[in-house]
């Protein structure tokens, strides 16, 4: 069984994608905010879960006859914002709509090679909360991934779990923690 979940192979699917076609572009994922400032004229953030926080709905099980068998298939939300800019004419509006529009046109690319007939767009939307006169533009997508369920004991090293916790004196490379989804 592959340990990665859809949302994680997404993610890094497209930054291969991203590698190997030369685009410059720095993404983050998690549910920290990035910090304000702009350290490069694009940058993508990926957040699990929609506005709200849901996870998604969970449905019937897609190709059946999967080893390991798949018990349902989560149709998984996760969000994704688009910030871009055109540093050469910061005033120039037309500009900065162009410089997010293609850098979502090239997120849009990588994703439908990585995941077609897997992913859609729930959601999508101009970010314009800004109070403050800023250069560049934004744009916030919600989708969702279709994620397996697998009918599998997912299990990760103790040893990570304690490391992370700064107590590790009692373990073997052996042992390992049974995970139960929901």
């Amino acid at each position: 069984m592959a340990d990665k979940l859809a949302l994680l192979k997404l993610y890094d699917d497209v930054q291969a994608r991203f590698d190997a076609d030369g685009t410059v572009c720095t993404m983050a994922f998690g549910w920290r905010p990035p910090a304000q400032q702009q350290l490069t004229a694009a940058r993508i953030t990926w957040t699990p879960g929609d506005a709200d926080g849901k996870i998604g709905e969970v449905g019937a099980p897609r190709r059946p006859g999967r080893d390991p068998r798949p018990l349902g298939t989560l149709h998984e939300f996760f969000t994704v914002e688009f910030f871009a800019f055109d540093p050469a004419e910061p005033e120039n509006e037309r500009l900065q709509y162009q410089a997010v529009r293609f850098l979502f046109d090239t997120w849009f690319r990588a994703v439908y090679l990585a995941a077609y007939g897997t992913f859609a767009i729930v959601e999508n939307e101009w970010i314009l909360t800004s109070k403050e006169r800023r250069h560049g533009a934004a744009l916030r997508v919600t989708a969702t991934i279709d994620a397996m369920i697998p009918d599998a004991a997912n299990t990760y090293a103790d040893a990570d779990l304690m490391a992370a916790t700064g107590d590790v004196s009692e373990l073997t490379h052996t042992e390992s923690m049974t995970v139960t989804q929901s």
